[in-house]
């Protein structure tokens, strides 16, 4: 795999997070028993774990690796890190502790693993301690960021990283286009990881008999030619041929990464599809399988088997899904249509009643809607009716969006 026969051997070697590498590297250099441990902060791909790899290399430490987020219970934890702690001194090397993944440390399934944890560095005086986390935010990492050094890390400049991926195919003799180098960049949001695995996909390595493939057919096409097509050979080469991807939310989902989540757009096709109950809850406990998959891979770096995705999600929901076409909308036509007339009705009486009392629409909202719902619930108000009559509303409809403010 590209990502690791690129890993940077020394720190030096890292592209991006220039102060945060020096300062990671002014505090392993000048590190004392009994200093503080550091907390790496930062987006997945940004150089955490290559970081901790790189100073161990260079300052001749054997590093010690541990994922907190699967060994999350005291027990666990203990049983792992005590031992070493305690006899950190009869090893012939000198250990550089690296916890990785500690967000992961949350929740009623923690067990005790953070105030473990804690206890445990506080403790950990005679060797220095690296922790990484995706995430700033969640009581885990408050208490970290109390007792650590923290040293945030941000993801890489599209400038860099083309330099980095030229530099890759370069040096594996692969060539891509402008234009799906440009792609990968800006798909990768920063992460060279994942910027690695993509390039490494598109140009077919590893994988036997594979061809490059051009991701340029609009993701309305390539859904409607899933569903169109004959067998699941030319279904699997629909979905690849796709401009979209398998996307992870979890670190903000915009409104363009939604339009080409390729899952997202078989769900809503589904969801909007006149078929029968049962068919409809096959295919969606399918995608839901899937779904899970994408998690685990994401969350284990595993991004090398989202090659398979598209063969997966194709054989377990062709039979179901012949004769569908896609739905840009995850809302069924029948809920959208109401929640949209409805938003209309009321934008409608906002601005009727601004207008008469000459108030700010913001005002209308905030002070006088919590009221609009007793008017409009009686059926025989002279009000609701002239509110009626004045819109094309019938008192039906009224008494609908009435009980719908009222909840």
């Amino acid at each position: 795999m590209w990502v690791e026969r690129y890993r940077p051997k020394s720190i030096i070697e890292m592209v991006g997070n220039e102060d945060a590498r020096l300062e990671t590297y002014r505090w392993l250099a000048g590190w004392r028993q009994g200093d503080r441990p550091l907390l790496l902060i930062g987006p997945p791909g940004t150089g955490k774990t290559t970081m901790a790899k790189a100073l161990a290399n260079e300052f001749g430490y054997e590093l010690f690796e541990l994922n907190a987020s699967d060994e999350r219970t005291k027990e666990r934890l203990e049983h792992l890190l005590k031992p070493l702690l305690e006899n950190a001194n009869i090893y012939s090397k000198r250990v550089l502790l690296f916890l990785d993944e500690v967000d992961g440390l949350h929740g009623t399934y923690d067990r005790g693993g953070l105030s473990a944890l804690l206890s445990i560095l506080k403790d950990a005086s005679s060797i220095p301690v690296m922790m990484a986390a995706n995430s700033d935010s969640g009581e885990v990492i408050k208490e970290l960021r109390r007792v650590s050094k923290v040293v945030r890390m941000r993801g890489i400049p599209p400038r860099l990283l083309l330099l980095y991926l030229e530099h890759v195919l370069e040096s594996e003799g692969k060539s891509m286009s402008i234009g799906d180098r440009l792609r990968v960049v800006v798909e990768c949001n920063g992460d060279v990881r994942s910027m690695l695995n993509m390039a490494q996909s598109l140009v077919g390595m590893g994988v036997s008999g594979m061809e490059p493939i051009s991701y340029s057919t609009p993701i309305d096409d390539a859904i409607n030619s899933f569903f169109a097509a004959r067998n699941i050979e030319e279904a699997v080469d629909a979905l690849g041929r796709s401009e979209g991807f398998y996307v992870d939310p979890s670190f903000g989902y915009d409104s363009e990464k939604r339009r080409v989540d390729k899952l997202g757009a078989l769900y809503s096709s589904i969801i909007n599809a006149s078929i029968d109950i049962d068919r409809m809850a096959r295919l969606l406990e399918a995608l839901s399988y899937a779904d899970m998959l994408i998690a685990r891979m994401n969350r284990l770096r595993m991004w090398s088997m989202f090659r398979y995705l598209d063969g997966i999600i194709t054989y377990s929901i062709f039979n179901d899904s012949r004769g569908l076409s896609y739905s840009q909308y995850d809302i069924p036509y029948n809920l959208s249509s109401k929640v949209f007339n409805e938003g209309r009705v009321l934008r409608m009486i906002v601005d009727a009643i601004a207008s008469r009392l000459h108030e700010s629409r913001h005002n209308v909202v905030a002070y006088y809607m919590p009221y609009i719902p007793l008017i409009l619930g009686r059926k025989g108000s002279s009000t609701a009716v002239r509110i009626g009559e004045d819109y094309s509303i019938t008192i039906d409809e009224l008494e609908s969006i009435a009980k719908n403010l009222a909840m």
